[in-house]
């Protein structure tokens, strides 16, 4: 059980971390963007390797394990990016909106899998219906630019905390309701 609790840190301190960057993103969005649009960037680094971690330490969880290394593929890729490739803020913007769209429909279709495994649960499949729709329409307001910087980075941050708290929701109890229930 003590290994088990170290495996499940791993994935509470990248949910900490997702949103520490979220609150302080809250908190210096009109003066730091660029500085916090760095952070973002080595945060997923971070993160990419915390959830690589967790993938190699629970090889056990079958198709969420596969799951967890796309995952973990992904966020660092979007470490580089948000570190080298994106010179201002606007795109920083414009990466995001598509990363949102990005990780929403991926979360769509992992929970489409688990309907067809018999793993998913009513909840489950309303609150994916509801995360796509949310996600869908955050992710079009940051690409149309209709918020301006500020109130974009704002909807980033609270992205970024609802991410933290399922993350860390998922460590705790193993299961959460977007994610589906662990193996």
């Amino acid at each position: 059980q003590v290994a088990s609790t170290r495996q499940n840190n791993l994935l509470l301190f990248k949910g900490f971390l997702a949103i520490a960057w979220g609150v302080a993103a809250l908190i210096a969005a009109r003066s730091h963007a660029m500085g916090l649009a760095y952070a973002f960037g080595a945060l997923n680094i971070v993160a990419g390797i915390l959830t690589f971690l967790y993938a190699y330490k629970n090889k056990h969880l079958k198709i969420s394990h596969q799951w967890l290394f796309m995952e973990g593929v992904v966020e660092l890729i979007a470490g580089v990016v948000f570190l080298f490739f994106a010179p201002d803020i606007n795109t920083f913007i414009l990466y995001m909106s598509y990363g949102i769209m990005f990780i929403v429909i991926v979360q769509f279709i992992y929970g489409y899998f688990l309907l067809m495994t018999n793993v998913l649960h009513a909840k489950n499949l309303v609150a994916r219906f509801a995360s796509l729709i949310a996600g869908s329409v955050v992710s079009i307001a940051l690409l149309a630019n209709t918020l301006g910087t500020t109130w974009s980075l704002v909807m980033i941050s609270l992205f970024s905390i609802l991410y933290g708290v399922l993350n860390a929701q998922f460590a705790v109890k193993l299961r959460n309701i977007i994610m589906g229930e662990a193996e």
